[in-house]
């Protein structure tokens, strides 16, 4: 799917949007270009002094209000899950979006020489704090005029490969979480589910998996947000598409 980055710069004004991962890579684009284009990002990571960069870049470059919420998805449990949905209801009268960006690898192993604690970390980073937040969250997207919650895949949904272990399967979990919660929500609310892939990026995440690669061949994360952008539209309402891959 092909997308012209031809929207209007503030097509987004006073949208409040959770962006999970903040503090680098995509997420840290994401939280920026969106706050460019007038949204109010929520900007959610473990690193704090990581975010508050994040937040005085915004604060510095545009006019919006963004609000910071630190912490470990691993940790994440119904409670927190509550006290993160009462930390941004008070913040904000409506909750415009959700981009689940934040995920681990965890390590590259065989599953016989996957350890049980990394496991447990890679999946409720990766998965169980997507469907918690989900769960949490969604709730505050009642009244929006163009609710979208946003999930990210990976090529290793479409076949296991040796060594992927947690990772890979905790992102085709989130995959069937994206299809069940939108098959969901379609006929009973205006809330737009989908699921991306960005495919090969220049991240951290990126060179961990791939630490011969020459990172100089990838696209930089700034060439993903004309999909997001589309996704955030009334345009993708239009549209039938749930699952996105980045072409060229």
């Amino acid at each position: 799917m092909k997308i012209k980055n031809t929207f209007e710069k503030n097509f987004l004004n006073n949208k409040n949007i959770l962006v999970t991962g903040a503090s680098k890579g995509i997420g840290k684009e994401l939280a920026v270009t969106l706050s460019s284009y007038g949204a109010n990002i929520i900007l959610h990571g473990r690193d704090e002094k990581a975010l508050d960069k994040v937040y005085d870049e915004i604060i510095d470059t545009t006019e919006t209000s963004p609000l910071i919420i630190q912490c470990d998805l691993n940790d994440l449990d119904e409670n927190k899950s509550q006290n993160i949905a009462n930390i941004i209801s008070e913040n904000v009268n409506i909750l415009d979006g959700i981009i689940h960006n934040a995920a681990i690898i965890g390590k590259m192993s065989s599953i016989h020489d996957f350890d049980l604690k990394t496991w447990n970390k890679v999946i409720n980073t990766n998965l169980t704090s997507t469907y918690l937040l989900t769960k949490y969250l969604t709730p505050l997207m009642a009244d929006s005029k163009n609710p979208r919650v946003i999930f990210t895949s990976s090529g290793v949904v479409r076949k296991g490969r040796a060594f992927w272990g947690a990772y890979a399967i905790s992102k085709t979990a989130v995959k069937s979480l994206a299809e069940i919660l939108n098959d969901e929500l379609e006929p009973i609310t205006n809330i737009r589910v989908f699921n991306f892939d960005p495919g090969a990026t220049r991240t951290s995440m990126r060179a961990f998996a791939y630490p011969a690669e020459n990172a100089s061949t990838l696209k930089e994360p700034s060439s993903l947000m004309k999909y997001y952008l589309w996704m955030l539209s009334k345009e993708s309402s239009k549209s039938d598409l749930r699952y996105i891959e980045f072409k060229n």
